[in-house]
């Protein structure tokens, strides 16, 4: 092990690329952890919009609007979400799959 932090130490190459993959690896993270967060976000807008309403869906707009995420991002959001799907006659709304 002290060889090889020996080698990265003291060689350009090697501490560029270590660095590279330091930072590319805290990227993915945080890209990871705000996909979480943000769907987590939407998820429970529909959970608690669900309430007290007969309807099902809730327009992109809507969800956007209430949870300050753009648009797009809640429809990709809500298209790879297993929790959630887009109604089919309506393709820019969305609703909690039932899974009980």
């Amino acid at each position: 092990m002290s060889k090889f932090l020996d080698f990265m130490m003291n060689n350009g190459l090697g501490s560029a690329l270590a660095a590279t993959a330091i930072v590319a690896v805290l990227v993915w993270l945080w890209s990871w952890y705000k996909n979480w967060d943000d769907s987590k976000n939407i998820y429970n807008y529909l959970l608690a919009s669900k309430v007290g309403t007969d309807f099902t869906f809730r327009s992109t707009e809507a969800i956007s609007s209430h949870t300050k995420i753009a648009e797009s991002r809640v429809a990709e959001l809500c298209s790879k979400h297993k929790s959630i799907k887009r109604n089919e006659k309506e393709k820019q709304s969305w609703q909690l799959i039932d899974l009980t």
